[in-house]
């Protein structure tokens, strides 16, 4: 027994050992890992944007953020509010849009946006894009109170992205209800500069630690879920030879909530619900705009079957008389014709997809809202 504590007491040494060098190798020589890899073990909350007590937080005011993926290399500048659009503001603005990262246009240049592809098809009306990257639909209602009611706008428009929205939706409530750290996106991430021992939940505080702290253990965690992301991949081959991952198991996690009986399908709900109730006290129109997955766009292709994540949802929409355009057939009817509208790894449309949802948006206002869209031309 005596010899048998000596092994194990001489193999956890090692491990700790190896684990020290390894951790001091990857402190002294950052590059060599790949960059996407080095952003993550490097991450400091300050990298999150600004804290903000109702928010969760926002981005960098007035600055020029770089975004760099091993799909994309891209400069987000922001307005004096953190938002990405020109500054100052209008006083009143025709349209505002409310989303998360699909709405803010992650993965793209400034142009290339949604929002403001849209507002170069509707002739250039005075449209707002107050797109969060992280957020929920707790936080698109937040958004609107906070930036959006006092610009006075014809048309609140809601990019809904139900491939994560329900998740992120109940992570920001997790957040409200632990009081715990003043940044939402760097507690969501667990990069925190403060740490403590939850004696209840042990592993869990030793995982944040480390996170928080280990660059060996968040390369170790990054090359893990890759290695799950490789088994679970599916691969959609473009006739070029390009291809674009697909993750049906990642999907079906993210989108578990979109069910009536789950919990954060009744806080988006509700969120949902008090949108469109100040938007009818403000005379403002609402559109909410259900953008796909490119798992629900391209799977099928390949003959898998995907959930529908606004199946419950849209007859909700539809006993409340709110406007809504599900782009999902206009996505597959272009992905089916060849077309390439994802990042191959990252799941953010690419700048084809994009202007297809701006596209589709447009077509849609002209054609349902047509008094709006005359109420715009004549303004400017």
């Amino acid at each position: 027994m005596g010899k048998l504590i000596i092994k194990l007491t001489l193999l956890c040494a090692s491990v700790v050992l190896c684990f020290g060098l390894a951790e001091g190798l990857l402190r002294l020589f950052p590059s060599l890992v790949p960059l996407e890899i080095q952003q993550t073990i490097r991450a400091k909350p300050e990298d999150y944007g600004l804290p903000h007590p109702y928010l969760g937080n926002l981005h960098k005011p007035l600055s020029a953020g770089i975004i760099q993926s091993r799909d994309f290399r891209t400069v987000n500048h922001t307005d004096g509010h953190g938002f990405r659009n020109p500054w100052p503001w209008p006083k009143q603005a025709e349209i505002i849009v409310l989303g998360d990262s699909l709405t803010f246009g992650f993965g793209v240049e400034d142009n290339e946006a949604w929002p403001e592809i849209l507002k170069q098809l509707l002739s250039n009306p005075s449209v707002i894009n107050l797109g969060l990257i992280g957020s929920g639909l707790t936080q698109y209602l937040r958004v609107y109170e906070t930036f959006g009611v006092d610009l006075h706008p014809k048309l609140v428009i809601v990019g809904l992205f139900l491939g994560n929205d329900l998740w992120d939706t109940l992570k920001f409530d997790q957040w409200l209800k632990s009081k715990d750290g003043d940044n939402y996106m760097a507690w969501r991430d667990s990069v925190s500069e403060h740490w403590s021992f939850n004696i209840r939940e042990p592993v869990s505080s030793m995982k944040a630690l480390l996170k928080g702290n280990s660059y060996c253990y968040n390369l170790l965690r990054v090359a893990y879920k890759d290695f799950q992301s490789r088994n679970d991949t599916r691969l959609f081959r473009f006739s070029d030879g390009s291809q674009i991952h697909l993750s049906p198991r990642e999907f079906a996690e993210m989108t578990q909530g979109a069910s009536p009986d789950r919990p954060e399908y009744r806080l988006a709900l509700k969120a949902l619900r008090e949108i469109c109730s100040i938007a009818e006290q403000n005379g403002t129109q609402v559109l909410f705009a259900m953008q796909p997955s490119k798992e629900e766009v391209y799977l099928p292709l390949l003959g898998q079957s995907v959930r529908d994540p606004g199946a419950a949802l849209r007859p909700e929409l539809d006993k409340w008389g709110v406007g809504y355009l599900d782009l999902t057939p206009a996505f597959r009817e272009h992905a089916k014709a060849g077309q390439r509208l994802f990042f191959d790894m990252d799941g953010h449309p690419n700048r084809e997809g994009y202007r297809l949802t701006a596209e589709e948006i447009a077509t849609y206002l002209k054609e349902k809202m047509p008094k709006l869209s005359a109420g715009t031309a004549r303004h400017e």
